[in-house]
């Protein structure tokens, strides 16, 4: 295990990430409950890499949301 890496939870859904080589890159997972997802940013560590997670994560339940049920006439 990386000692660099750190994981969190925001709206359910948890993540991981840790260095990705050089300078402030991070890889790392967030594990949607449907499809796990990696995602990568270049720069600003951790907390721009935690930024753009729960940015992700609030994008994932505002589709879900926004989908008609199965049953409507949508």
């Amino acid at each position: 295990m990386n000692s660099d890496q750190q994981w969190g939870e925001y709206r359910g859904v948890r993540f991981e990430h840790a260095c990705d080589g050089g300078g402030d890159s991070r890889s790392g997972i967030i594990h949607f409950p449907d499809d796990p997802r990696r995602h990568v940013v270049a720069d600003g560590g951790g907390a721009r890499w935690e930024e753009a997670a729960r940015a992700l994560i609030d994008r994932y339940f505002h589709d879900i949301d926004i989908e008609p049920d199965d049953d409507s006439e949508a």
